[in-house]
């Protein structure tokens, strides 16, 4: 079996914002630059199908187009879906099937809907709004996104003149998507308005809005075009008009941010089949504590959430309990506003920031209140480390120092001492981005 790379975006003066990889237990990476001198090809949206590596970049005389590249290969191959120097700009890449899919633009079709097999350089047309019209004023055609696949079938949102912007299922290697309209019409009901689709239970989630509920929560059956409705604020005022935090299954729950008159928006949580969602008020009273970053970890229920005494800060929900448990990294109304929370090797690490060492990187043990800093640029100014990956027992970010810029950074399991792969050597950053393994 052949070893795992780290695949990512970085930018040098040199080459621009090109293509690179790092091998397992790597120290530096390697360049594969689609396009010679500084302009860059500004690769993005890697997804791998049948052991290969499917992304988008820009040429000059092709514009952003589809690639595919092979491990240890340095020579993409060039799917070109808009011939000439326009772009076609694919994007909302899935797999399903054994199959790519993806949406891309062109003057003919506008932003539609495409299928590619591995062994295929020619994509497969899906034109689901085959009129002069689109979701926007800049943008013609259906759009498709918030691709998920659910019990056999792909599943989507798209807009027709007709039905606005509505929730579709494909079955494989089918052309003729089948219409949920939840909101009949032309007017449109935005499913996943907020990007978030998944299966608990058997049932597929999430959000869509109609003039009679609000933005409110759904639950569809496999194979129904009838989702249920789960009202939590009864009228149109609905509960998710500005903020969702997006789903977690834990405890054999499905937790989210849910609203109330009476609480706000707080931490909620739906058990079994039940229509009827389970408040959790932080920020007692009306106030909102926002809870997001919701993360299962050995045990517990790790999310961050607002409230006036101690801003935003990371709190602990242990299996069984209805009483979150703050962890409190920067004591007093200030935030520490943890983010990117992620599982490794035994501990969760996720970034906060504290007055006296900015924001930095911190590690967790389950079940712990206490969470280890571990220091990459030392004093108060910030590294912000972002962008987490794993490989081959390492945890790889992005991070900032004085002397090397905005660099990669590998971290073993248990270390405080990160290693720097600088591809921009000296201060000057790299600003490494879309870290992909295969």
């Amino acid at each position: 079996m052949s070893k795992q790379l780290l695949y990512f975006n970085a930018t040098t003066e040199e080459h621009g914002a090109e293509l690179y990889y790092l091998p397992q237990r790597g120290t530096r990476a390697t360049l594969i630059d689609l396009v010679p001198g500084q302009e860059g090809s500004d690769p993005t949206g890697f997804t791998a199908l049948k052991g290969q590596v499917y992304f988008s970049a820009y040429a000059p005389g092709h514009g952003h187009e589809l690639y595919r590249l092979s491990p240890g290969s340095s020579k993409p191959t060039l799917i070109d879906i808009e011939r000439g120097q326009e772009s076609s700009y694919p994007h909302n890449f899935t797999v399903y099937k054994g199959q790519l899919y993806f949406a891309a633009t062109t003057a003919a079709n506008g932003t539609e809907l495409y299928r590619l097999s591995s062994e295929s350089n020619v994509p497969t047309l899906i034109d689901i709004n085959p009129d002069r019209s689109g979701p926007d004023p800049y943008t013609l055609g259906s759009d498709p996104k918030n691709f998920v696949t659910y019990k056999g079938g792909l599943y989507f949102t798209a807009f027709t003149e007709a039905r606005g912007e509505e929730l579709y299922r494909l079955s494989a290697d089918s052309s003729k998507p089948t219409v949920i309209d939840i909101n009949p019409g032309e007017k449109s009901s935005m499913p996943g308005i907020f990007g978030d689709f998944t299966e608990y239970r058997g049932h597929l989630y999430f959000t869509a809005d109609t003039p009679q509920s609000g933005t409110e929560l759904y639950r569809l059956s496999p194979g129904s075009t009838k989702p249920v409705l789960i009202d939590m604020t009864p009228g149109p005022a609905g509960s998710f008009s500005n903020y969702f935090s997006g789903f977690e299954r834990f405890d054999g729950k499905l937790y989210f941010a849910g609203f109330s008159a009476e609480t706000g928006t707080e931490l909620s949580y739906l058990d079994g089949a039940s229509r009827t969602p389970t408040i959790i008020d932080i920020n007692q009273g009306q106030a909102y504590s926002f809870p997001t970053n919701l993360t299962a970890f050995r045990g517990s229920l790790y999310f961050t959430a607002s409230t006036e005494e101690h801003g935003t800060e990371l709190y602990r929900l242990p299996r069984g309990s209805t009483e979150p448990i703050l962890i409190d990294i920067n004591p007093g109304p200030a935030d520490s506003a943890p983010l990117d929370l992620t599982v490794f090797k035994g501990s969760l690490y996720f970034s906060a920031n504290s007055k006296e060492h900015g924001n930095e990187l911190y590690r967790i043990s389950s079940g712990k209140t206490k969470p280890t800093l571990v220091d990459i640029n030392p004093g108060t100014d910030d590294s912000s480390p972002t962008d987490f990956a794993t490989l081959d027992g390492r945890l790889y970010f992005t991070a900032s120092s004085h002397d090397q810029g905005r660099e990669l950074y590998g971290l073993s399991s248990g270390s405080q001492k990160p290693s720097v792969i600088d591809i921009n050597p000296g201060p000057a950053d790299s600003h490494p981005r879309e870290y992909f393994t295969l």
